[in-house]
């Protein structure tokens, strides 16, 4: 109320005398002060049009907030690192903003391990590495941590299996039983090849690498898919192994690679109902 007397008084020779009348008996009874804008308008209920006082805004600063938000908005003004562990291994990642509900975030995994596994009587010890790279374009669309995010995956991955069946041990390929064979024993390789290097992603999740309220801190968390296509897996056996028609060379005998060929195209055609690679994340980070 001050602001706005002071106002009209500054206005004293310019005005009529009406007008300086109502500056100075300003009284709830006579002015309404509804909020316009970020400020407050003066309304007269009272007078006739010809006497109206000279419409007053008084505009509030923006809050502190909503400066914090400006500026962390603003495109590559700041940046966040985080780690994280996903189904693409651990890694790290780095986010800059481009605008108030977007970022700009690239990150890298890395992933070695060995899983033992055995199917028919066929053991196999998985080697699996795998290098990949992201980068992927966050859009909040509620101005909140939910985010979605697709982006371009770069997957380099390494499986290897070698395959073995203890000596005098039984095995079936294809529905086919064998006996290992002692002095020869059957032994091979397995390799899981995924088509694409290059795939697009998509994911969602809550939490920002760069919180817009000024924090530090954030634990992000996402689920997903990259979509890198059919994976197939080729299989190589060699050595002796036996049935009650007599022993075989598996690398040479043209049944029992057929036998093989069956059981592979088994694991392929599993394999084919899946052509994505899931995506599962949490991290941690911290804005500079």
């Amino acid at each position: 109320m001050p602001m706005l007397l002071l106002a009209s008084a500054s206005l004293k020779g310019q005005t009529s005398p009406a007008v300086q009348q109502t500056a100075r008996l300003v009284t709830p009874g006579i002015f309404d002060m509804p909020v316009a804008g970020m400020g407050y308008r003066g309304v007269s209920s009272s007078r006739e049009p010809s006497e109206l006082a000279p419409e007053v805004i008084v505009t509030a600063p923006p809050s502190t907030r909503v400066l914090k938000e400006h500026l962390s908005s603003r495109p590559f003004s700041s940046y966040a690192i985080g780690v994280k562990a996903d189904t693409l291994g651990v890694g790290i990642e780095t986010a800059t903003p481009l605008a108030h509900d977007f970022n700009l975030r690239m990150g890298t995994d890395f992933f070695a391990y060995g899983y033992p596994f055995q199917t028919n009587g066929v053991h196999y010890n998985a080697e699996l590495d795998f290098r990949s790279a992201q980068a992927r374009l966050d859009w909040f669309p509620w101005h909140n941590g939910f985010h979605i995010s697709p982006g371009i995956l770069y997957f380099k991955n390494s499986t290897m299996a070698a395959a073995t069946v203890p000596p005098g041990q039984p095995f079936q390929l294809n529905d086919q039983n064998f006996i290992n064979s002692v002095n020869d024993p059957v032994h091979g390789s397995a390799v899981v090849h995924v088509p694409h290097r290059v795939a697009p992603m998509l994911t969602i999740g809550f939490g920002n690498l760069l919180p817009r309220s000024g924090r530090h801190f954030s634990v992000p968390f996402e689920i997903g898919a990259a979509f890198v296509g059919t994976m197939k897996t080729s299989v190589e056996l060699s050595g002796t192994a036996c049935t009650t028609d007599g022993c075989v060379n598996m690398a040479t005998d043209p049944e029992t690679q057929n036998d093989l060929r069956q059981e592979v195209k088994d694991i392929n055609d599993t394999l084919s109902s899946i052509p994505i690679y899931p995506i599962v994340s949490i991290g941690f980070s911290y804005r500079f």
